[in-house]
C-alpha cells in the first residue's frame, strides 16, 4: 500500500475511494474495504483509502488526547493487509473542517483524487455540514462523474459495529465481545521497563509495559489471560496480566501501571519490545488485607489462566 501525506502528490488518473478514520480496522471496516476493492478492480481503478494521521478532534484541540483501538502505525498495518493500493493522509486544519460535502466532492475528490467510485459507510457523513448524507453525496457525485454507493451495515450481535461500541466493550473488560467484533484479539504494544519489583517479593515477577503511545486505549482495570509476544523470543509465551493501581500496596492516588507475569520465564527483559494479545477477563482488581492474601489469590489466578489456556489448545 502506498502512503500519501501530500495529496498534491497523488498522481493516479482514476480512483474508486472510500473515507473514514478507520480506528481499530474492525469487521465492519474490511467489509467495506473489500467491497471498495472489488469494486475498484471491476472497473479497472486504484482503491484509496482517505483518512487522517491524526484523530480529527486532536488536530483542532491541542489537549485532546483520544482513546483509540490502533495507533497510527497500526492502523496503516491493518489497512494494508485489506489489500488497499493506496492511503492519503489529509492534512487536518480548520480550512479543511469548514469544508461543506459538496466542496470537499469538488475540490478533494474531482479535482486532486481523480474519483470515478465512491463508496460511504452506511452511518459516515463527512463535511462541516454533517446534516447531509448519502442522497446529497449522491446529487454531487451526479454533477461531478462520480458513482456514488452507499454501504450496508456490518451486523454484530444485532448491533452495527462501530470503534466506539469496540472501545465501550473494552472498557467494560468484554474482551471476547471486543475482539469478535474487531476480528483479532486486541493487543497493546510498548516497551519494558523498571518496575517496583513488588510482584518479585511475593513469588510473581512481572514485566511493566510502558506503552508506545499514550492515544492507545487500556481496557478496564483488572486481570487477564494473555498472549505475549517478546523481543528475542520466537515462541509465543502465555501469561497473566494486570492493570491497575496495585491498591493492596498503594495508599494514595497513583497512575495505573500495567504488568504481565509472564508463565516459566525468568530472563533480564528490560528495555525489551514487547506484544500482548488479551484473551479473556479473570476479575477486576481487588485491594487484599495482607500480601499473603494478594499471593493466594494471584496462585488461584495462575490457575485460572493456565485451565483456560488448557481449554483452548
Amino acid at each position: 500500500m502506498k502512503i500519501i501525506d501530500n495529496i498534491a502528490n497523488f498522481d493516479c488518473s482514476a480512483s474508486a475511494v472510500t473515507i473514514g478514520f478507520f480506528d481499530g480496522v474492525h469487521r465492519g471496516h474490511v467489509a467495506l474495504l473489500h467491497k471498495l476493492t472489488k469494486e475498484a478492480h471491476k472497473r479497472s481503478l486504484a482503491s484509496v483509502v482517505v483518512t487522517f494521521a491524526i484523530h480529527p478532534r486532536e488536530g483542532l484541540h491541542a489537549n485532546y488526547v483520544p482513546k483509540l483501538l490502533t495507533t497510527h502505525a497500526e492502523r496503516m498495518q491493518l489497512l494494508e493487509q485489506q489489500g488497499v493500493d493506496i492511503c492519503v493522509l489529509l492534512k487536518i486544519d480548520h480550512k479543511m473542517f469548514e469544508m461543506s460535502s459538496g466542496s470537499f466532492m469538488h475540490h478533494v475528490l474531482f479535482e486532486k483524487l481523480n474519483t470515478k467510485y465512491l463508496l460511504v459507510g452506511h452511518d459516515h457523513h463527512f463535511g462541516c455540514d454533517r446534516e447531509n448524507g448519502y442522497v446529497h453525496y449522491k446529487e454531487c457525485g451526479d454533477k461531478y462523474g462520480i458513482e456514488v454507493e452507499q454501504a450496508n451495515p456490518f451486523p454484530g450481535n444485532g448491533l452495527n459495529i462501530s470503534s466506539s461500541l469496540i472501545r465501550k466493550a473494552l472498557e467494560e473488560g468484554n474482551i471476547n465481545q471486543a475482539s469478535e467484533w474487531l476480528g483479532y484479539r486486541f493487543y497493546i504494544e510498548g516497551t519494558i521497563v523498571q518496575g517496583h519489583k513488588i510482584g518479585r517479593s511475593i513469588g510473581f515477577p512481572t514485566a511493566n509495559i510502558a506503552i508506545n503511545d499514550v492515544r492507545k486505549l487500556i481496557p478496564h482495570e483488572g486481570v487477564y489471560a494473555v498472549d505475549v509476544e517478546l523481543e528475542g523470543e520466537k515462541e509465543i509465551l502465555h501469561g497473566m496480566l494486570n492493570i491497575g493501581i496495585r491498591p493492596t500496596f498503594v495508599t494514595v492516588t497513583v497512575a495505573k501501571s500495567i504488568e504481565v507475569n509472564i508463565f516459566d520465564f525468568n530472563q533480564d527483559i528490560y528495555h525489551k519490545k514487547i506484544k500482548v494479545f488479551f484473551l479473556d477477563y479473570l476479575r477486576p482488581e481487588i485491594k487484599f488485607d495482607s500480601p499473603e492474601k494478594l499471593t493466594a489469590q494471584l496462585n488461584d489466578d495462575r490457575e485460572a489462566v493456565l485451565k483456560w489456556f488448557e481449554q483452548k489448545l
